[in-house]
């Protein structure tokens, strides 16, 4: 697969607009959707997802997989691996808070929206992701949860540009991967980059909170919650509220 890179001034959500769009883009290559500004940013579970104007990078991925794909509900999963392998190029020490939140120093640097619409045999993706690269800290001081940039952690500006590219470079060769085996052959570098493994945290599926252990991740990428009863539960979505 290649790219189609779409560079937009300003954009209520790349996400939607990849949505609106998707049956204009060419199903054979990867869409890019970049946006200087989003109005209307939205991360998961429908919360705002805020960014200083030209400051970070706002994206979304737009691709086709067969439905039937090995662990496609997993590839949130692959792009945050992408990203990790980004920093760590760059000498950081990412962390991932699952599903798919970048951490650094404890605390978040990017996060990640998936929306999958499976139609007949062919599967859209719709894989948004917000990295904080060149934010202050009197815009991160905002957010509802602590936060960082690649600015704020390394003292100077990033190129946003280069940064992408390094991005899209990553996750094209993640991608091709993940297509051809699933989430498998991902998933022990995941394992060791998980935060909060081994430590009580709370869990939130949706519907309902949970309090247990982190004790893994699953070769599907599912989360195993060890439980006080010793039963052992496996999530495949939903998100860590705090340890």
């Amino acid at each position: 697969m290649e790219f189609d890179d779409i560079f937009l001034k300003t954009v209520d959500s790349t996400q939607e607009y990849a949505k609106k769009n998707a049956a204009k883009f060419n199903n054979s290559k990867i869409t890019c959707i970049s946006a200087e500004t989003q109005t209307k940013g939205k991360g998961r579970f429908n919360r705002e997802w805020l960014s200083p104007e030209n400051d970070n990078l706002n994206i979304t991925f737009y691709f086709q997989l067969k439905s039937k794909c090995l662990h496609l509900v997993s590839i949130a999963h692959v792009l945050a691996l992408s990203l990790t392998k980004v920093l760590r190029d760059n000498n950081l020490d990412p962390k991932i808070k699952w599903p798919n939140d970048v951490m650094l120093n404890n605390k978040k640097l990017a996060g990640m929206l998936c929306e999958i619409q499976t139609k007949n045999e062919l599967a859209d993706v719709f894989l948004g992701i917000g990295i904080n690269v060149n934010a202050n800290e009197e815009f991160l001081n905002k957010i509802d949860q602590k936060a960082t940039s690649l600015k704020v952690e390394t003292k100077k500006d990033w190129d946003k540009k280069e940064f992408l590219k390094n991005l899209k470079e990553a996750f094209y060769n993640n991608l091709k991967l993940f297509n051809e085996k699933g989430f498998e052959p991902f998933h022990e570098k995941f394992e060791n980059l998980l935060l909060y493994k081994g430590e009580k945290i709370t869990f939130f599926d949706g519907q309902k909170e949970y309090k247990g252990i982190l004790h893994s991740i699953s070769s599907e990428g599912k989360l195993n919650l060890y439980m006080p009863d010793k039963e052992m539960l496996s999530f495949a979505a939903g998100d860590i509220l705090y340890k």
